[in-house]
């Protein structure tokens, strides 16, 4: 097994674990004992990486180049012995960059942008999900009927234009800082009836 790219494996399940510590939190998953390429090329091509860890047997199944996971890939990774993780979209020499799909197992979904491993650009942050399968729903669908936020991120923080819509139907339209109500917006009410608002750094202002 190559050493520098079981690092990376490691690192790259570390990271799944971590990205979202400010609003979710999930087991972290870093030891992968053995991984080995069961189908196509694994190294520069289009191939399935099987990985086994303590809960059992995850997967990557796209494309490689220089025996990291580039362009398209599919990576499951289990975080219990009936629940997995997994990563469909877009990667750059391991590191997820572009548009993809993460589901934590654990009721979390993010479908969007993503630069350098980190939610960046605009997205869809999904909360309270029971289960997610693959294509079920779409995103649009989702967005008015499962809590979430809508709109722009940095560095995995709403930040910028976004909209948080609740459970029962409300909604926030506006300004956002570092996951915190930031500026102008406006607050729907489950009537629809609207209210202007205006926050600063998360604190009610008017």
């Amino acid at each position: 097994m190559n050493i520098n790219r079981f690092a990376r494996l490691q690192s790259i399940v570390a990271v799944f674990f971590s990205l979202f510590s400010i609003v979710l939190t999930a087991q972290p998953l870093v030891d992968v004992t053995a991984e080995v390429c069961v189908r196509g090329d694994c190294v520069d091509g289009r191939g399935r990486l099987e990985l086994t860890t303590e809960w059992g047997k995850g997967e990557y199944n796209g494309n490689f180049k220089d025996g990291e996971f580039h362009g398209n890939g599919r990576l499951e990774v289990p975080i219990s012995f009936v629940a997995k993780s997994i990563y469909v979209g877009n990667w750059d020499m391991g590191i997820r960059s572009g548009r993809g799909t993460f589901w934590n197992g654990k009721g979390r979904l993010y479908i969007g942008q993503w630069k350098g491993d980190k939610r960046n650009g605009q997205g869809s942050y999904f909360f309270g999900m029971d289960r997610w399968r693959e294509n079920e729903h779409s995103e649009y669908w989702m967005k008015e009927n499962v809590e979430n936020y809508s709109g722009n991120f940095v560095d995995d923080f709403y930040q910028g234009q976004g909209t948080y819509r609740w459970p029962g139907g409300q909604k926030y339209v506006g300004g956002f800082f570092a996951n915190e109500k930031h500026g102008q917006g406006t607050y729907y009410y489950s009537t629809g009836s609207p209210r202007q608002q205006v926050w600063e750094y998360g604190n009610f202002v008017r």
